[in-house]
């Protein structure tokens, strides 16, 4: 009772912050909100104007999140509630353990609250943890199709499908992870001949559409994750923007699943004490151990790893076994991936192990399992200051006063056409946001985005 408690607290508090409080993460102001606003009609794309490099995302970005954030958003009247997506994302996790599995929905929030990311991108119209969440319901499927004797039905495979096509067109990193599971439903419809076609049938269906973004980026641009550079031996794949890469000095030239390791251990983290040891991109200033490391609370990650442990020695049952075979081949699949220390692009990962120990020991021990989560979770909080718990943060209507300068915005002539580069608040200045004749705003990254354009900026 005590746990249901503070678990329904914690929710009402969460969805009054996802709704009062804006997110001020660089990522929401320079790619988020700015789509979803174009994708539900509320920006009109000739009265702001994307830079180049924007346009270029927007025409080869998966979109998916953000068109759920720009009906929130639409719906609502308010950009603040672009966090619902966030905050419905966890939301559909909660109810699908408790649906397929009968894990309490108390012990489910409490546990995923207790990983720090997730608990700071609850609140945020970031995309990692939607996304990541349907990574995660589509890992929870497979291992259902992996536990059963049985080959998965043709309803079963088509919730596998729903869930690869929004994982895979809201966030390029995951496709691997949907690669995986496709190829063990794949494998899983496979071996038995009863309803064989159907099944196969429904996968071949799925495919277009859980590839819609990649497929549409050959045909558009030749490259399947426009505008980002990749290499494909044999070809001349055509690019806008480099690869990103990065990582913390020490570990520059270490592989990838050493850094990954690294960091779900956090390894070289900031004192506990620290408010800013947990963060929503895990920034620090690069010459940090922890820069861009860490995430999921080092201490929590290795509780878990000995539960789901434990709960193979001492009952080898199909579940617990598949349980920790599956968690160790997506372990090896995440932790070769590109930037696979930087976790919040990989929360499938925490929430998949966290999910999967629900599931084993939740109807065994759920006192144990309520204690060990609810004791995390004050830890983070503590940590955090509770700040990504409850509403804490400035309003839309506050961080538009702060972030636009009214005497130069009142400088803009009517019909006027000005250049703006205030990264990552330029989206602050389009007009829809100000009860004033209308001007037409461009967005610039680049000195060359300005030409012919008046810049606002020249006169700071």
């Amino acid at each position: 009772m005590v746990f249901r408690m503070v678990a329904i607290g914690l929710a009402i508090a969460i969805v009054v912050a996802a709704c009062h409080d804006v997110s001020k993460a660089w990522d929401v102001w320079m790619y988020h909100l700015p789509f979803a606003g174009r994708i539900a009609g509320l920006v009109d794309p000739e009265v702001y104007v994307f830079s180049v490099a924007n346009r270029q995302r927007f025409e080869g970005f998966p979109l998916l999140a953000e068109a759920l954030q720009g009906l929130a958003w639409r719906l609502t009247g308010r950009p603040e509630c672009a966090n619902l997506v966030s905050v419905a994302g966890l939301g559909l996790l909660v109810l699908f353990l408790k649906r397929r599995f009968a894990v309490p929905a108390s012990l489910s929030l409490l546990a995923f609250l207790a990983i720090p990311l997730v608990q700071i991108h609850v609140t945020a119209a970031y995309v990692d943890l939607p996304a990541n969440a349907c990574a995660t319901l589509l890992a929870l499927v497979t291992y259902q199709a992996l536990v059963s004797t049985a080959p998965p039905s043709p309803r079963q495979l088509a919730l596998a499908a729903v869930l690869a096509t929004a994982t895979a067109n809201m966030k390029f990193q995951l496709v691997p992870v949907v690669l995986g599971c496709a190829v063990v439903q794949l494998v899983r419809s496979l071996r038995s001949e009863d309803r064989r076609l159907a099944r196969l049938g429904v996968i071949a269906l799925a495919l277009p559409f859980v590839f819609a973004t990649p497929i549409k980026n050959v045909i558009v641009h030749g490259n399947p994750v426009w505008p980002v550079e990749i290499h494909i031996p044999g070809f001349h794949v055509p690019f806008a923007e480099t690869a990103y890469a990065s990582s913390p000095r020490w570990l520059e030239h270490v592989p990838r699943p050493v850094r990954f390791a690294c960091s779900v251990l956090e390894v070289g983290a900031r004192p506990i004490t620290e408010g800013h040891r947990w963060s929503i991109d895990q920034w620090t200033p690069p010459d940090e151990p922890g820069y861009r490391m860490g995430g999921f609370f080092g201490a929590f990650v290795l509780v878990n790893l000995v539960a789901l442990a434990v709960a193979v020695a001492r009952r080898r049952s199909r579940e617990n076994v598949v349980a920790a075979a599956f968690f160790a081949g997506l372990t090896a699949l995440v932790s070769m991936l590109p930037q696979s220390h930087e976790l919040r692009y990989y929360l499938v990962w925490m929430l998949t192990l966290v999910s999967l120990n629900l599931v084993v020991w939740s109807r065994e021990r759920p006192l144990a399992v309520g204690t060990a989560c609810a004791a995390a979770l004050a830890v983070v909080a503590y940590s955090t200051g509770g700040t990504y718990l409850v509403p804490s943060g400035d309003s839309f209507a506050t961080v538009l006063s702060t972030h636009v300068d009214r005497a130069r915005l009142d400088a803009i002539a009517p019909g006027e056409r000005v250049c703006i580069d205030r990264q990552p608040w330029t989206f602050l200045w389009s007009p829809q946001f100000h009860a004033r004749p209308s001007y037409v705003v461009q967005e610039a990254e680049d000195p060359s985005d300005c030409r012919g354009v008046r810049s606002l900026d020249d006169s700071r």
